[in-house]
C-alpha cells in the first residue's frame, strides 16, 4: 500500500500534494501540447529572455520581447474603426422610426 498523500493548507484551503507520477503526466501533458505552440516561432524557442517591453504610439500597440542573444521579437496591433451601419430615425414617440437606412450594417 502506498502512503497517503499529504494535506497542507493554502491559506484556509486543504490542498492534497501530487505524487511524482502525477507529476511526471503533468509534464508530459504540458510538453504535448505546447509542441505546436513552439513550432508559430520557431527561432525564438529556447532562448533566454532579457527583458520584455510594451508601449503604444499612434494607435498602435507594440510588445517587444529582448532575449539574451540581443536579439528582438516583437508584435505590433493595430486597432481600425469600421462603420457598420448608417441610419437616420426619428425618436419622437420614443420608438425608432426609421427615416433613411444609409447603409445596412456589416455581417459580424
Amino acid at each position: 500500500m502506498g502512503k497517503k498523500p499529504e494535506i497542507v493548507s493554502v491559506g484556509k484551503t486543504p490542498i492534497t500534494s501530487i505524487t511524482v507520477k502525477e507529476r511526471k503526466k503533468i509534464a508530459k501533458q504540458l510538453a504535448k501540447e505546447g509542441k505546436p505552440l513552439r513550432n508559430i516561432f520557431p527561432e525564438v524557442h529556447g532562448k533566454v529572455v532579457d527583458f520584455i517591453t510594451h508601449g503604444i504610439s499612434d494607435g498602435i500597440l507594440y510588445v517587444s520581447v529582448r532575449f539574451t542573444d540581443e536579439t528582438n521579437f516583437s508584435l505590433r496591433y493595430a486597432a481600425e474603426m469600421l462603420v457598420l451601419g448608417a441610419d437616420l430615425s426619428d425618436w419622437k414617440t420614443g420608438n425608432m422610426d426609421m427615416i433613411r437606412d444609409y447603409m445596412k450594417p456589416l455581417p459580424r
